[in-house]
């Protein structure tokens, strides 16, 4: 029995998103080495839970256009201007306000687990 799988969308995904992908799969059977190792690095890394780093992600929209930045963001939960300012040089064709930067941590806290 052959099957084949078609990739229809392709996001960028927060950390805790993730790991709740595959604590889904680990709790269904499917498990492996790679999987489980991977599951613990996401839960010693997550900051938040996956539906408020969803939120963070959606929030920061109309401050970020690019996914990938926002899910770094999403991620790493910075909450220094420094911190945010190291990631948002990914995105090298805009710059950002201190205020846009101000508004991005406070949308990072108003999410993170304490």
């Amino acid at each position: 029995m052959s099957f084949s799988l078609k990739i229809e969308e392709e996001h960028y995904v927060p950390y805790s998103f993730a790991k709740k992908i595959l604590q889904d799969l680990i709790s269904n059977g499917t498990s492996s080495t790679i999987l489980q190792r991977t599951f613990e690095y996401l839960n010693s890394v997550a900051k938040c839970s996956s539906e408020d780093a969803l939120k963070i992600m959606d929030e920061l929209k109309e401050i970020i256009q690019r996914e990938d930045v926002r899910a770094v963001i999403a991620s790493i939960c910075p909450t220094t201007i420094e911190e945010v300012r190291s990631i948002l040089v990914l995105d090298s064709g805009k710059t950002y306000t201190t205020e846009q930067i101000q508004k991005i941590i406070n949308i990072v806290k108003s999410h993170m687990e304490s």
